[in-house]
């Protein structure tokens, strides 16, 4: 049983540091723009999907595929923010939130017109292999998608708050007006943020492809869940969307060791009512800025 629950703590930690990586791009974009991008999840399937072609019918080697889908979904997510959502910028959050819904469909659709609904796989270069620690074993390709989640994240987190544009976002996030007052280019700043959150969707995507399978309809459940963990956390709050991803990631693992599968997805709902009825403003207190 004791092997069993080091086994249990691995794959939360995996689960909820991918859940991260979708969480924090959502609320970067929450907190800075102010849109609740519910089209999240259909960019983290871009990003598997262009991984797969660019690794199965390009040969390209996996993590050089991942950057590659990194940076394809993170321009196409900048071409987003510019033509669909920066003319709504300045009406309510409603119709920015309609407007998500609708490209969620049609990249959804789309998708699955070109492709297909067949699964498909993203071959991984150390797939099969393991190490052992504690007498538990553990996977090269998990350990491998901790450490880019890690690096990612840390990455991120030190942009944001340590740099010179990381102050610049903050500020847009505070008060645009202000901000661009003192010089910063808002429109830009949009622009790059949409790019980052989508940049880190795609390479979500890419691990997740590796893990499991890639199909048309496989950003549908990430993306809600990415909404539940902000919700969680705290509307605007990195830190939270970090510690929200990890409770969720391991509330599904213990769930479905201590009782079934079946349960995983349902605990996500169930944190979220209570969540919602015990402190609504999430564990970190959340707000309007990114913080």
């Amino acid at each position: 049983m004791l092997e069993q629950i080091l086994q249990a703590l691995i794959n939360g930690l995996v689960s909820g540091s991918i859940y991260g990586l979708m969480a924090i791009g959502f609320t970067l974009v929450f907190g800075i723009m102010h849109v609740i991008n519910l089209a999240h999840g259909e960019l983290y399937m871009l990003g598997a999907f262009s991984t797969f072609i660019m690794v199965s019918y390009f040969q390209i080697n996996f993590f050089v595929a991942l950057i590659g889908a990194m940076i394809v979904v993170g321009v196409f997510g900048f071409f987003i923010e510019r033509i669909i959502f920066r003319p709504l910028r300045k009406t309510s959050v409603l119709n920015t939130l309609l407007a998500s819904i609708g490209l969620s469909i049609l990249i959804s659709n789309l998708v699955l017109y070109i492709a297909g609904s067949g699964m498909r796989s993203v071959y991984f270069p150390f797939s099969g292999q393991s190490v052992q620690i504690l007498g538990v074993s553990l996977s090269i390709h998990r350990l491998t998608v901790l450490l880019i989640t890690f690096l990612l994240v840390g990455l991120l987190f030190y942009i944001i708050k340590f740099t010179k544009f990381g102050k610049a976002l903050r500020a847009t996030s505070q008060s645009p007006d202000a901000a661009a007052l003192m010089g910063v280019n808002i429109n830009l700043t949009y622009g790059i943020i949409f790019a980052i959150s989508a940049g880190m969707a795609a390479v979500a995507g890419g691990l997740i492809g590796s893990l499991y399978v890639v199909d048309p309809s496989m950003g549908l459940t990430p993306g809600l869940k990415s909404f539940i963990i902000v919700i969680l956390g705290g509307m605007g709050s990195i830190v939270g969307a970090i510690v929200g991803a990890l409770v969720l990631g391991y509330a599904e693992t213990f769930t479905t060791l201590f009782a079934s599968s079946s349960y995983q997805d349902l605990v996500g709902y169930i944190i979220l009512v209570l969540v919602l009825l015990l402190k609504p403003n999430g564990l970190f207190g959340g707000g309007a800025n990114i913080k």
